[in-house]
């Protein structure tokens, strides 16, 4: 049966689809307080919560679109549902034509392979013949760029590397149908750039493409329409502008929330960040920056028992994902070796780098190399024009770093 969609073939149709999971309790790996605990929960209800609810989404042959929406929405539950890794607990889900998906790459890699092995390994596992693995085994090692290291153990690769090979190897599946989840949040902006241009090459092909990312730039790039997802819900479906400025408009909400009562928020909790407030430079709180101006960031940390070795690290953001720079404190030698309980710190931006438009401050804290906490938009931040120069000229009002330099006559 063949689905018609805005006069193109539906190759994806999904009908009422909801997906259900249980909370439960962790169990023992003793025989005698497993069946205890079995016993006990026997005949109980259990705590259920909907991953995903009440879906209804048509994707035409050869749409590329984007899915956004903030963690937990249910992005991955559904193109896991989709790549059949798990199955919808209502409604259907109805595909035309061969599917493969980058969900989670290099899955399969096993570390005691070479990088060669692991090349047929991984392949076989996400659905490629060998065959066909040897027919793509130059263009797969030329697009890793990995040549010198093939034939070493992948216990020994960089994060980096294994993530080039990784993305090789599922870069050259032949599907109608490609579903990716977040593969463009890792690697080298080099990489990044290949990995894109090589999605392009598939959408050109005519190929359909879902893609989750929380890389807004990416996916004006490449899709032409937008999910939005948030609490297993379709929010919004339409044009990538349209949605991402939903997600967007949704996400400048959401900060209206103090920091603390956040709970979306990852990490083990050892350190947690309990306020978060930007200042000028006589120490009054504010809520717009001036470009060039002296900033101060002040975080009110809280450990819950005595921690060593923490690290802050705050990343600028503007709307559409972007990363325009990094404040860490170990990477400025600041350290902070031991705290507990209630610890005040703050970040001193001398002369304020980025020029009038919308930002977001993403926090994370770090624990002797855990994450103990983070939190996404933590900070709106709104850039407007400033004497950068101290010329009385103010630069044009467009997006970037604006640079500190001097100019001389030799």
């Amino acid at each position: 049966m063949t689905f018609l969609f805005n006069g193109m073939s539906a190759v994806i149709t999904i009908e009422g689809v909801s997906k259900i999971y249980h909370r439960g309790k962790t169990r023992k790996s003793d025989l005698r307080r497993t069946i205890a605990s079995l016993w006990s929960e026997f005949g109980a209800s259990r705590e259920t919560f909907y991953a995903l609810r009440d879906i209804d989404l048509k994707i035409g042959m050869g749409e590329v679109i984007g899915i956004v929406g903030p963690n937990g929405a249910g992005k991955s539950t559904l193109l896991k549902l989709l790549s059949r890794i798990t199955f919808p607990t209502q409604g259907r889900i109805m595909i035309q034509g061969t599917l493969s998906s980058m969900i989670e790459v290099g899955t399969g890699f096993h570390p005691e392979l070479t990088g060669r092995e692991n090349i047929y390994l991984n392949g076989a596992i996400i659905g490629m013949r060998r065959d066909e693995i040897n027919r793509k085994l130059d263009s797969i090692i030329s697009f890793s760029g990995l040549e010198s290291f093939l034939d070493t153990p992948v216990k020994h690769y960089s994060s980096g590397m294994y993530v080039r090979l990784a993305f090789a190897v599922a870069a050259h599946l032949d599907s109608d149908i490609l579903l990716i989840d977040e593969v463009l949040a890792v690697g080298d902006n080099e990489f990044r750039r290949k990995c894109l241009d090589k999605l392009k090459d598939v959408a050109y092909q005519g190929r359909t493409i879902l893609m989750v990312s929380h890389q807004m730039a990416h996916l004006k790039e490449l899709c032409k329409s937008g999910v939005y997802l948030d609490s297993g819900k379709v929010v919004y479906h339409g044009s990538i502008d349209d949605t991402i400025n939903q997600y967007i408009n949704r996400v400048n909400d959401s900060t209206s929330i103090s920091v603390k009562d956040r709970t979306d928020r990852k990490g083990n909790g050892l350190v947690m960040i309990r306020k978060l407030e930007a200042l000028d430079e006589y120490g009054n709180q504010i809520v717009t920056i001036h470009a060039g101006h002296a900033v101060n960031v002040r975080l009110e940390l809280e450990a819950m028992k005595e921690v060593f070795n923490i690290v802050i690290q705050l990343e600028f953001y503007d709307l559409f994902g972007h990363l325009w720079f990094v404040c860490n404190n170990n990477m400025s030698g600041s350290s902070i070796i031991k705290m507990t309980g209630l610890k005040n710190v703050e970040c001193h931006i001398p002369k304020f780098p980025l020029n009038a438009n919308s930002y977001f401050m993403n926090v994370a804290i770090y624990v002797q190399n855990q994450l103990s906490d983070e939190v996404a938009n933590a900070l709106p931040i709104e850039v407007v024009p400033g004497m950068f120069y101290q010329t009385g000229r103010l630069p044009p009002p467009n997006k970037g770093v604006l640079i500190d330099y001097s100019w001389n006559e030799k």
